[in-house]
Parts: C-alpha cells; sequence; structure tokens
C-alpha cells in the first residue's frame, strides 16, 4: 500500500514542470541521489534548489517527499505545506502530507489530505480511494479492540 502511494507521488511529481534550468537540474541531481539511495545527499540538494528557486512548489513537495523518507514526518508535513500555499491545486503536495500523516498514525488528518487530492484530481481517485478504504479499516479495527 505504502509503495502504491509513493509510486502515485513520484508519478504525478514527475509530470511537474519548472522553468528555472538550475532548479530542474538540481530536482534532476536529487532524484538521482534519491534512487541510489543518498537521501543526505538529496535534501541537501534540495535545500539549494529551495534557496535558488523560494516560489516553488514543485521544489517545496520534493523536499517534504525526500524528509519522509527519512522519517522526518512533521518537517515533511511542513514542506507540503508550504508547497500547497505556493499553489493551492499541488495534489501531489496533498497526497504526500498524507503519507506523513499515515506514518504518524494521524489518521484524520491523512484521509482530509487525501479527500482534498481527490477533489483536486479525480483521476487519482480510485487510488486514493483504495488507500482511504485502509484507513478506515485499520481506524475501526482499532476502535473495536479498545471497546
Amino acid at each position: 500500500m505504502w509503495r502504491l502511494l509513493f509510486l502515485a507521488l513520484a508519478i504525478s511529481l514527475s509530470l511537474n514542470a519548472l522553468g528555472n534550468q538550475d532548479t530542474e537540474i538540481l530536482i534532476q541531481q536529487s532524484y538521482e541521489q534519491t534512487t541510489a539511495g543518498n537521501l543526505d545527499d538529496a535534501l541537501v540538494t534540495l535545500q539549494q534548489a529551495a534557496q535558488e528557486a523560494p516560489d516553488s512548489s514543485l521544489v517545496r513537495t520534493r523536499l517534504g517527499g525526500i524528509r519522509v523518507l527519512r522519517k522526518e514526518y512533521s518537517k515533511g508535513i511542513k514542506d507540503f505545506q508550504q508547497a500547497i500555499m505556493l499553489d493551492q491545486k499541488n495534489t501531489s503536495a496533498f497526497i504526500g502530507m498524507a503519507v506523513a500523516y499515515l506514518h504518524m498514525g494521524q489518521y484524520n488528518l491523512a484521509q482530509a489530505a487525501l479527500e482534498e487530492a481527490g477533489k483536486l484530481d479525480p483521476t487519482k481517485k480510485p487510488e486514493i480511494s483504495k488507500v482511504q478504504a485502509w484507513i478506515e479499516q485499520r481506524t475501526s479495527k482499532a476502535a473495536i479492540s479498545t471497546h
């Protein structure tokens, strides 16, 4: 299930475009570092990209994604929130934020982020619905076990 979310996030992120050539190079470099498992280097590269393009929602979304991969969920959520402030229609940022909330066990917030992502991009609704169903199953099991 987690792989599915990360795959959806990666595909969605790869469809976005940036105008700044240097920033694009840094984003590509961070992608290569990430796929090679060099998350520390990817983080530094994306932080540099964020300095060069402070108004880039894509850079903030990618930065949030790296933070989630590094298990820095609260920092990732802040990056995703910044991405959304820069572009309120950034579906990928809502999905990334949902993943971070899921890892933190904050299922209601994850559901809300996924709901917004589904509204923004109805083509992702089938995959989002699967994750929402998993969350509902998980939360209903937890409610049953507490009674």
